[in-house]
């Protein structure tokens, strides 16, 4: 467990490091909706869902197999 943990610990201060370079405000357009953020906020929102997005297919995925091999 100990490794994932220092992997983790690793990956956040990374993207810390990178968000905090990147603070400039964007202008953000999808479809019809137009928004000014800055962009570490943007990079930061986006690492937070890819995060929760893998866990929920961690957690998906091995809900699945237990389910397999039981019956």
């Amino acid at each position: 467990m100990m490794p994932k943990l220092y992997f983790a610990l690793a990956l956040l201060g990374l993207v810390l490091v990178f968000v905090l370079q990147n603070t400039e405000i964007v202008n953000i357009r999808f479809l019809f909706w137009q928004f000014e953020a800055s962009r570490a906020l943007l990079v930061f929102g986006i690492f937070l869902v890819g995060i929760l997005g893998g866990y929920l297919l961690g957690t998906l995925g091995g809900a699945r197999r237990r389910k397999d091999r039981t019956g």
